[in-house]
């Protein structure tokens, strides 16, 4: 009896409510009835009045059952302990597009924000993490600990990265491994990419079709692209100096999730793209048994022992029809009627009720009113879709919903002009006004970036031009000799002829003076054995007034003591992000170079 309890006591709070009905139903059996006696007997009415025997049935009856809802407990038992064997990797771009700053501030900030976001969402399960570029390249092993992949993801860049490029199908292929090698099957792999192209997408079919593996893609960008803005804020260009802008296809995105049965999603302002992410992810796959030699026992309710002894008074009730009643009302109240299996509803209102869950997808399948199937596809993100289904919808609301779609899927001339008609029709719709005003921002942000790009091209133009007559210039003044040139060609003949060994090219460096202003350490690379120019640069630095801030810089060079150097060296070593690219060159040695795709970006 030591290991005696109740596992639900909050249960046996009960027992007051239940003495007081006994208590008022014995005091209510010693009061006349409300109908006098004759009257009642000639209206036909009998008054009940509960027995003794009955009264104590009922109050016992109750003790039983409030006891067994507790769960009286007098035994324990070993239970196994597993735990959850599911996976999921995460597989990141790398790519230079995605410095590209269509997505504030720009599309690699925004991936790591997502990321982050993920892995708080990962309580359970293993988590590994893939960065690709040119190559793939694991970044963190399959853990349990998501904290510790969370500390990495800042620290990633693609200046990292040992090959430039984008092989989103290499990271694929390297996160099945990852998940293979520890003995399983099935996993997620979420793919946050801004581009695949039509090669990539092929070959993501082939690794995932036909497996058990899930794929999630979350998109990054935009259709019309962005510049890709560097570190030192210039912006990347071709090798015809033109600007390179990065479109996101989330055509072929799409039609790859759909192709394995995964899950594509573009980029959202709100975290309701990392919510139903993280909602598809976290499923239990598999579970494992934990083996370390630790019993895990628990409290065996008992309860269900206390229930012969209800059997008896229930089965007098029956004679009443009490239970038989009950039955008839709790058998649909415990029915679950899915949508789809339910026979009374209509395609529409199927539709609806995925709708109203936010199964958009089989929400649009379902919805045979045009107009609700655009809004269907639109929450689905898409827009295409809703385009075509909202055509031919001439209503106010089927017309804005219209515009809405052709804004987010990047055709602003159209959304602007059916904006416009709106207000027209409707001055006072806030809504179409506000939305117009962004479209219209969305438009001139447009417009400066083709203006920009004009410019470049203008400039680039000129500059060509520019190059093109300064050759021409400097070739027709070599081409003439005039006596002053004769005369230098003649001296400086001689004074070749004096020097033990030749120096061939300085009539064509002479005239160049920043080639005078060269640091001494780069003319001693040069001239190892020439002294006077040591010393006559050694002079030229010892002669030269110092600024304020070379003279702080030159003292704290001296007075630091080499042992501080030395700490400082292995602080530097510590950098994160200097061991990620070590650790990412230690994998390139031992594979072999990635085929050049010709995406440099």
């Amino acid at each position: 009896m030591s290991s005696f309890l109740f596992l639900y006591p909050m249960w046996l709070l009960a027992l007051v409510p239940w003495a007081g009905l006994i208590y008022w139903l014995s005091r209510r059996d010693r009061r006349q009835t409300l109908i006098a006696p004759h009257l009642a007997q000639a209206m036909g009415i009998q008054a009940t009045q509960l027995s003794r025997k009955a009264l104590s049935v009922i109050a016992i009856s109750g003790l039983v059952s409030i006891t067994a809802l507790a769960g009286p407990s007098f035994s324990k038992q070993d239970v196994p302990s597993f735990s959850n064997a599911s996976a999921r990797v995460v597989v990141m771009d790398m790519s230079m597009s995605m410095y590209a700053t269509d997505v504030k501030p720009n599309r690699l900030t925004q991936a790591k924000y997502k990321v982050a976001d993920l892995l708080a969402n990962w309580q359970d399960g293993t988590t590994g993490l893939v960065a690709y570029a040119g190559d793939a390249y694991r970044i963190s092993p399959m853990t349990s600990d998501s904290q510790t992949i969370a500390n990495l993801v800042p620290n990633l860049s693609p200046e990292l990265m040992p090959y430039p490029g984008a092989n989103a199908a290499a990271g694929v292929k390297l996160a099945i491994e990852m998940m293979t090698n520890i003995g399983l099957a099935k996993g997620d792999i979420v793919l946050i990419a801004d581009d695949i192209d039509d090669s990539e997408r092929h070959d993501i079919e082939n690794e995932l079709s036909g497996t058990s593996w899930r794929l999630s893609i979350l998109g990054l960008g935009s259709r019309s692209g962005a510049p890709i803005q560097l570190s030192d804020g210039s912006l990347m260009t071709k090798d015809n100096r033109q600007p390179v802008i990065a479109k996101s296809n989330f055509d072929n995105m799409k039609e790859l999730a759909s192709s394995v049965g995964g899950y594509f999603v573009p980029i959202q302002v709100t975290s309701s793209d990392v919510e139903r992410i993280s909602q598809l992810t976290s499923q239990l796959d598999s579970a494992e048994k934990l083996n370390n030699g630790q019993s895990i026992t628990e409290q065996i309710n008992q309860g269900y022992w206390l229930l012969p002894l209800l059997l008896v008074p229930a089965l007098l009730m029956f004679r009443r029809g009490l239970f038989f009643s009950a039955m008839l009302v709790m058998i649909p109240l415990s029915l679950n009627h899915p949508a789809q299996a339910s026979p009374w509803l209509t395609e529409d209102q199927q539709a609806m009720r995925y709708f109203e869950s936010q199964e958009y997808d089989k929400a649009a399948q379902l919805f045979t009113d045009k107009q609700w199937k655009g809004l269907a596809q639109y929450h689905d993100q898409d827009f295409s879709s809703a385009i075509e289904s909202l055509k031919e919808i001439q209503t106010l609301d089927g017309r804005y919903n219209l515009a809405n779609a052709y804004a987010q899927n990047g055709q602003l001339d159209q959304a602007a002009q059916l904006y416009q008609s709106i207000l027209k029709q409707q001055p006072d719709h806030q809504d179409a006004r506000h939305n117009l005003d962004v479209v219209r921002q969305a438009q001139q942000q447009q417009q400066q970036q083709q203006q920009q790009q004009q410019q470049q091209q203008q400039q680039q133009q000129q500059d060509d031009s520019g190059a093109d007559q300064s050759q021409s210039q400097n070739g027709s003044e070599q081409g003439q000799e005039s006596p002053n040139n004769k005369q230098g060609d003649e001296e400086q003949s001689s004074a070749n002829q004096q020097q033990d060994q030749p120096q061939t090219g300085q009539q064509q460096s002479q005239p160049r003076e920043k080639d005078t202003q060269q640091p001494a350490s780069e003319n001693d690379q040069t001239q190892p054995d020439n002294a006077s120019n040591s010393e006559v640069a050694q002079q030229r630095s010892e002669s030269a007034p110092l600024s304020d801030g070379q003279l702080n810089e030159s003292n704290n060079q001296q007075n630091i003591e080499p042992e501080l150097r030395k700490l400082q060296q292995v602080e530097s070593a510590r950098d994160p992000s200097r061991l990620l690219r070590a650790q990412m060159i230690l994998q390139a040695q031992q594979k072999q170079p990635p085929q050049d795709t010709g995406k440099k970006w």
